[in-house]
């Protein structure tokens, strides 16, 4: 499919949509790049599939975290982007070859044990472990498009602030959709066809950051948090279920 297989009736819809999810993810800080995937998977073949959420989806992030910056946890995220740029790279010869659905049972896992279980126990050497993690996560981001709840599973084990979990994971997740965005074209992933729905639904993904940097505020902290990790939580048992329905 091409943009001019695109009625101005379904550019319209997605337009809306896009701007929905992104409200969602800037209030809560996730779940609108996994509602969105699922609404593109629909239009877009899935050999672009990927490489254009990418591109709404750094959109989003980027704008997110502008209008966050000074809540921008360098200290933890660094060894994060520096794992995600990594594992990404690492991965990408071996896209065509490996099917890693069943990852997605590990997620989940990970993300219920973080969010309810006990505290995460890092090791020591704090950077490393951080890295490793963001490696994890740059090399599935790759396969599986779209990774925020592990990364905000993360930097909610960390004792982050609501404001500094939605402003870091989007610098992660806006490192992982570039790196993502990169590969696909490096190995040979043309976009040309879409440019007009990217930038249409690029300007959406801002919008709806704007809107939702406004609307955060008025949820107090506490219930932000309640919602936060119910949401965190119904993400994982997604994860859980798909990866169960491909063994």
């Amino acid at each position: 499919m091409n943009d001019f297989e695109i009625t101005n009736e379904l550019y319209a819809a997605l337009f809306c949509f896009t701007l929905i999810t992104s409200v969602f993810t800037a209030v809560l800080g996730q779940g609108g790049g996994l509602m969105l995937m699922g609404v593109l998977a629909q239009f877009i073949p899935p050999t672009t599939l990927i490489p254009v959420h990418a591109v709404i989806q750094a959109a989003s992030n980027s704008s997110r975290a502008a209008l966050s910056l000074k809540n921008i946890n360098w200290s933890i995220i660094t060894p994060i982007l520096v794992g995600v740029i990594i594992g990404g790279a690492l991965v990408s010869p071996f896209i065509a070859h490996i099917n890693w659905d069943w990852m997605q049972l590990i997620i989940g896992l990970y993300i219920l044990w973080s969010v309810w279980g006990k505290e995460l126990k890092l090791k020591k050497n704090i950077q490393m472990s951080l890295g490793s993690l963001g490696f994890v996560q740059g090399s599935l981001g790759v396969l599986l498009g779209a990774t925020g709840p592990l990364g905000n599973a993360i930097l909610l084990a960390k004792g982050l602030n609501r404001e500094q979990i939605i402003a870091s994971n989007a610098v992660i997740m806006f490192s992982s959709h570039i790196t993502k965005l990169i590969i696909f074209l490096m190995i040979g992933v043309v976009l040309s066809h879409y440019v007009y729905l990217l930038g249409l639904l690029s300007l959406a993904a801002i919008l709806g950051s704007f809107i939702g940097s406004l609307l955060r505020p008025k949820i107090p902290e506490a219930l932000f948090f309640r919602i936060f990790k119910i949401t965190l939580s119904l993400l994982a048992f997604r994860m859980l279920y798909l990866g169960f329905i491909e063994l």
